[in-house]
């Protein structure tokens, strides 16, 4: 416990417990955020619309009312203004106010929709008696016929005709529009109590770094009256940071260079590509390709997360294949040999997130003609006169960690002049499209694939390019990318 009484170490402990507490706080701040966030697109969404469309035809309902009224008991010429308004109504714009109302149908419960439904059979009485009270003074001479008028008045009897369905539709629109209030005011109220909750925890942590901040400083004061020590500490601490800033970088370059260059690249396979563009500096997408006993081997493999998890993942996928590769050749021995490597070397975290990779591993024996594949949940495409033909991989992924499950397989398949075999990342399929907010989809990218297997090799990377800049536009890109591409 002697460490504990030493003014370095409780100085770094004060240090530590603020950057934890801060940590924590920003970590609630997001999520309080975020969900803040997810109501207000809720309440846009949802409420106001629904709120805004019941309000609309509530207003074109009571206008309606009075207007007609007016219609039958004011005998006014064709040309006023207030008739002309009541037919604009009745003609279009209460159904369109209505048809409004249904395009967000969907936003209401299954037992509001019911009334919906009723409000619509409302809507249509309203507007086959309207109709009839202007068809039987559609004039100004129209009123001297006292037939025609008291038939036009007997629809404003109260308690039923006009009155009465205007008064039903009313109640219907009044008690949805109360219930949708009602919704958006308990989700505004709960964004009001996370914001409240994190008020609070803002102030006690305000409080927290504030005294902390008091003690570092009568730490740190006491630690000035040790200068020439504290210098020697500074200039050591700052060796340690070179080191670890060169250790950094030098592993950043170390990722770099187990990715073979295109000039290597075709030199095992003439006409290929690589279209290859990490989501962060670094990534968790790799290549690989190696010449061995006759042939051709190559492989696409997605290694757990992104960025510098993802890279670190990479690096070892790389040397287990380079490793296993030594002694086998068949693709199947040579994943399930991997995924053994995987499996002592790789453990699992504790938030339930494990490590793992997927891969298509190929082997092509150009001479025969044959080529052989291994996948973990990976698959492999060939393209033979625009019909694109699937092998599928084994359901699992390499580092399971003894999980049941089927070892590896290699898939024998008989190749043909100008085939065009691909393997890649789930990277392109994944993409989110900026004017869709939806993902490319395997099936598109298929599609894709089979449409442009007839290019040059060049032109193939280049339309995979433009395709990909064309569909993301301005959104994120959502993880790594990796597509090769052969031609045989």
């Amino acid at each position: 416990m002697n460490w504990f009484f030493n003014k370095k170490y409780r100085l770094g402990l004060g240090f530590g417990a603020i950057i934890f507490v801060v940590a924590g706080t920003l970590i609630m701040t997001m999520i309080t955020l975020q969900r803040s966030f997810d109501i207000n697109r809720k309440i846009n969404d949802k409420y106001v619309p629904s709120i805004g469309r019941l309000q609309e035809l509530e207003s074109y309902t009571l206008r309606s009312k009075d207007l007609i009224k007016e219609w039958a008991f004011v005998q006014r010429v064709e040309e006023d203004l207030h008739r002309k308004e009541m037919k604009s109504i009745s003609d279009s714009s209460l159904m369109k106010s209505w048809m409004r109302l249904q395009e967000v149908k969907s936003n209401f419960s299954a037992e509001e929709q019911k009334s919906l439904d009723t409000l619509e059979r409302k809507v249509g009485e309203m507007l086959i008696q309207f109709k009839a009270v202007q068809e039987l003074l559609p004039t100004f001479d129209s009123y001297s016929n006292p037939v025609a008028l008291m038939d036009a008045e007997s629809y404003f009897i109260e308690g039923s005709g006009i009155p009465l369905v205007v008064e039903q539709a009313e109640g219907i629109l009044n008690r949805l529009r109360k219930r949708q209030t009602e919704r958006m005011n308990a989700e505004i109220e709960e964004m009001n109590v996370q914001f409240s909750r994190l008020t609070g925890v803002l102030v006690i942590v305000s409080l927290f770094v504030l005294f902390a901040g008091i003690a570092i400083a009568y730490f740190t004061t006491k630690l000035r009256k040790q200068k020439e020590e504290s210098e020697v500490q500074k200039e050591q601490l700052n060796l340690l940071y070179r080191d670890l800033t060169d250790s950094i970088n030098y592993a950043q370059r170390l990722q770099n260079t187990i990715l073979p260059n295109m000039g290597a690249v075709r030199q095992i396979f003439n006409k290929s590509f690589v279209f290859y563009v990490p989501k962060a500096v670094v990534s968790g997408d790799f290549y690989w390709f190696k010449n061995v006993g006759g042939r051709k081997l190559f492989a696409a493999a997605d290694c757990t997360g992104h960025g510098v998890p993802g890279a670190f993942m990479s690096l070892v996928g790389h040397n287990f294949l380079n490793h296993v590769t030594k002694v086998f050749v068949d693709p199947s021995q040579i994943l399930n040999n991997v995924n053994r490597l995987g499996t002592e070397v790789l453990r699992n975290n504790n938030n339930g997130v494990r490590d793992g990779m997927d891969i298509a591993l190929c082997a092509i024996d150009e001479k025969e003609m044959l080529l052989e594949y291994c996948g973990a949940n990976i698959p492999l495409y060939v393209v033979r006169n625009n019909e694109i033909i699937e092998l599928a991989p084994t359901k699992r992924s390499i580092g399971t960690f003894g999980e049941k499950g089927d070892s590896f397989a290699t898939q024998k398949f008989q190749l043909e002049k100008n085939d065009m075999v691909y393997a890649c990342s789930d990277g392109y399929a994944d993409q989110f499209g900026e004017a869709t907010n939806k993902k490319f989809m395997r099936k598109r990218f298929k599609e894709m694939l089979s449409a442009i297997a007839s290019l040059e090799i060049d032109a193939q990377e280049k339309t995979l390019h433009e395709t990909f800049d064309a569909w993301k536009g301005s959104v994120e890109q959502t993880d790594d990318l990796l597509v090769i591409g052969i031609r045989i």
